[in-house]
């Protein structure tokens, strides 16, 4: 699980850097589609990622509230 929060970790820093661009003086608009792409990518895997650690969190929580 923690190979997955690091990911996670990971990609999001990317998507932040991604925004800061856009807000930057290095800003163009030739280049704006293909980090808007990329960024889109990405917030979608960090969502996925998510949704995949809640469930992994939510049958955790099952099964030790089982054990109890």
């Amino acid at each position: 699980m923690s190979q997955v929060n690091k990911s996670i970790q990971e990609k999001t820093e990317q998507l932040t850097k991604l925004v800061e661009w856009f807000d930057s003086d290095d800003f163009s608009i030739e280049e704006a589609l293909d980090k808007y792409k990329i960024a889109e990518k990405l917030a979608n895997e960090i969502e996925s990622d998510l949704l995949l650690l809640k469930n992994e969190i939510q049958i955790i929580k099952k099964n030790f509230d089982s054990e109890k």
